[in-house]
């Protein structure tokens, strides 16, 4: 398979790369990349065989979303939406961007309908970003409208 193919390639750049990070180089977001990749894969080869996607594989989707820092650029950003589309009701925290969507993650595997929730929100955000963008948008709009345009696709199927 094709997607196989460039996954493989990705990782082998990734490990190519891997002298480079240790001197400094910063490769965590074609780590982030890759895993996002294989997420999607894994999706795309479900959806094709009409297979129902697991619920632990449901949640590494989510958590890869909400790990996307195109979506979410600060962690204030993750916060806003728990607490405004999911309705989590987090406070200001100090945590960190990784433990506060191993929380976001944990109250979804509480409340499994929360997932359908998510689903409904970020086909929501992608539809008010993508068709309420301006004459003229701003560079930073367009990778957003992009961005969401991207999870919804994969998010609508879980």
């Amino acid at each position: 398979m094709m997607e196989n193919e460039i996954l493989k390639k990705l990782e082998d750049i990734l490990k190519e790369l891997a002298p480079d990070g240790q001197r400094g180089l910063d490769i965590s977001s074609l780590k982030i990349f890759i895993k996002n990749y294989k997420n999607f894969i894994r999706v795309s080869e479900k959806n094709e065989a009409k297979q129902t996607i697991p619920f632990d594989e449901a949640l590494d989707i989510i958590k890869a979303f909400l790990e996307d820092k195109k979506a979410f650029p600060r962690i204030k950003d993750v916060i806003d939406f728990a607490n405004d589309k999911l309705g989590i009701d987090f406070k200001d925290q100090k945590e960190s961007r990784e433990i506060t969507i191993s929380r976001i993650i944990s109250r979804i595997k509480q409340k499994p309908k929360l997932k359908d929730t998510l689903k409904k929100a970020v086909i929501s955000i992608r539809n008010e970003v993508v068709h309420g963008t301006k004459e003229k948008p701003t560079k930073k709009e367009l990778i957003t409208a992009e961005t969401y345009s991207k999870w919804a696709e994969i998010i609508k199927n879980i």
